[in-house]
């Protein structure tokens, strides 16, 4: 089995998925699931719930079903899958469900795939703007048009990021990039209709900084920056992010753990 060319034949199931939601969007209920104090985790709508089942049921009939499935949402299909084998499947049906709940336009789905070692695949659609930001072997992969990232200010002296302490974690490079008038700039409570992580992506932000992060989609940036020989720092438990061990709670699954990376 080789669950990279899988998940590439399934794209175009992740991308009819990722539309019916966004066909959804302006008549989709949304409530808190969790009560975190932080909406880009604590909100669910009946889209996320009906994109997830969608691609779900289309993934488990074939091999993969023998992988670990780490979705983000609690539905039926989710429970299905074996893991049976080192794969590990991430799947965020509406990545940005604080913007697609307020009718914005940059939301996406987010499939990843790792092999408890190393980053394979992370796919992310945008349906709204039918853009794809893709990195799988040695390649990232744009289609469709990049849109314009609507700031207050130009990113490209900004590290996003939306919880923890990058001064704490990383002293010396949190030192060096301040001192070049680099900003940290905590995005948890922006309610702007842009995704950061796609600004850092598309070379846009200088950085991107994330902690302890989600099991099913946070991995992106760093995936990006492996993959493109960007400088980046990782830093856990035992010195790193370990793949192996998933962690739960309330907001979902997640990797103790910490990351940096950069746009140079």
């Amino acid at each position: 089995m080789d669950p990279i060319k899988i998940l590439e034949s399934l794209e175009p199931v992740f991308r009819e998925g990722a539309q019916m939601g966004a066909k959804m969007q302006s008549t989709a209920k949304h409530h808190n699931k969790t009560n975190t104090g932080m909406a880009v985790t604590d909100i669910v709508t009946e889209g996320d719930l009906a994109v997830q089942e969608f691609v779900l049921k289309e993934v488990a009939k074939t091999d993969l079903i023998n992988c670990h499935m780490l979705a983000e949402e609690d539905t039926p299909t989710a429970k299905v899958f074996k893991g049976q084998n080192s794969f590990y499947i991430g799947l965020d049906p509406i990545d940005g469900t604080s913007i697609y709940a307020r009718g914005g336009k940059q939301f996406s789905i987010i499939v990843t795939l790792h092999d408890d070692k190393n980053l394979l695949l992370s796919y992310k659609y945008f349906p709204v703007l039918d853009w794809t930001q893709k990195i799988v072997g040695e390649s990232y992969i744009t289609k469709g048009q990049e849109p314009q990232f609507l700031l207050e200010t130009d990113p490209k002296n900004k590290i996003f990021y939306y919880k923890g302490n990058p001064e704490e974690k990383f002293p010396e490079v949190y030192k060096e990039l301040v001192g070049k008038g680099i900003v940290f700039e905590n995005c948890a409570d922006s309610v702007a209709d842009v995704d950061e992580s796609a600004i850092y992506l598309s070379g846009k932000a200088a950085g991107y900084y994330c902690e302890d992060p989600n099991a099913y989609d946070s991995l992106v940036p760093l995936h990006f920056a492996i993959t493109k020989g960007k400088r980046h720092y990782v830093g856990g438990p035992n010195g790193t992010i370990d793949l192996t061990k998933v962690q739960k709670r309330t907001s979902g699954l997640y990797y103790s753990g910490y990351y940096l990376a950069l746009n140079d």
